[in-house]
């Protein structure tokens, strides 16, 4: 398949996300209204859906026997998200005001209703992923996988680290443990969960997590480059952040120029690990569009 035959089935796949998302969230109308209003607003308009898309590719690799129910997981993976930028915008976290081009949660409903929104969506995101549609083996694996991922081992660990990194050193290590943590472990989860659903074996569920992870630091590293280099009005948020608070990236240890190689270092090593399993070059595709984003 050609790079427009993979761009019109991303298109296709995010386009199924969001007219799911637009039935598996609480109707807008429904009490209370600031709440679901709140996660509505937070989750349904905008995004790239790579997560979500990510979910459906793993699936589909693995035979893409339940698509259904991969669409529902990459539905609960995007809530999950979602969750996360709403906290991650708050004034005790990053204090962004501009999210996907528009008011932050918290600044279109208040702190205390951007906060409910996220722990609702955090749990929305299990409900649905629990009740998929498919045996209970793969569910319990896939809810496995994305509670450990979102856990304090990593995102949530990642969240903190990060907070308390700023001002010190930004190391090797420090940035390591960082951004595996912070973004790249759900990169991971999203491919991964898409082939538990699918029934594949736990060892190749384990290595696809792992290449999903890679391409997931590769993720953060390009979003630390598009920090400095970027465009706030295609980012849709606030850009020159990290450094005002000195916070522990990779450019700033390692610098753009090499942070960039790295980056395509770890996508060209996904992409091939990719098609060693089978892939048809989609998932190889989408890794693509994450270095070609700091072009």
């Amino acid at each position: 398949m050609t790079a427009t035959g993979f761009a019109a089935r991303i298109a296709d796949d995010r386009r199924a996300v969001e007219e799911r998302l637009a039935v598996v969230l609480p109707r807008a109308d429904e009490e209370p209204v600031s709440l679901h209003g709140a996660m509505r607003y937070a989750t349904v308009a905008g995004g790239k859906r790579i997560r979500a898309i990510l979910c459906l590719a793993g699936h589909r690799l693995c035979g893409d026997p339940h698509r259904e129910a991969a669409l529902d997981a990459g539905c609960a993976i995007e809530c999950l998200h979602a969750y996360t930028l709403i906290h991650d915008d708050l004034p005790a976290l990053d204090n962004d005001d501009i999210r996907r081009g528009k008011p932050s949660c918290h600044k279109a409903y208040g702190e205390a209703v951007a906060v409910l929104a996220g722990d609702a969506l955090l749990t929305l995101a299990f409900e649905i992923l629990a009740r998929c549609g498919v045996p209970a083996e793969p569910v319990l694996e896939s809810v496995r996988i994305l509670s450990r991922a979102a856990g304090s081992r990593y995102l949530v660990g990642g969240q903190v680290a990060d907070l308390e990194g700023e001002g010190l050193e930004p190391t090797e290590e420090r940035v390591r443990f960082i951004h595996c943590r912070k973004t790249a472990e759900l990169i991971g989860a999203s491919l991964s969960i898409g082939a538990a659903l699918a029934g594949a074996e736990r060892k190749k569920v384990l290595e696809i997590h792992g290449i999903g992870r890679s391409a997931g630091l590769a993720f953060q590293i390009i979003d630390d480059i598009l920090d400095i280099e970027g465009s706030a009005e295609r980012a849709g948020k606030a850009l020159r952040k990290d450094a005002k608070r000195k916070k522990i990236t990779y450019p700033a240890h390692f610098g753009i120029g090499v942070s960039r190689e790295t980056a395509g270092r770890l996508i060209a090593d996904g992409v091939r690990a990719m098609e060693a399993l089978g892939d048809d070059g989609y998932v190889g595709h989408i890794f693509s569009l994450i270095v070609a984003r700091s072009s």
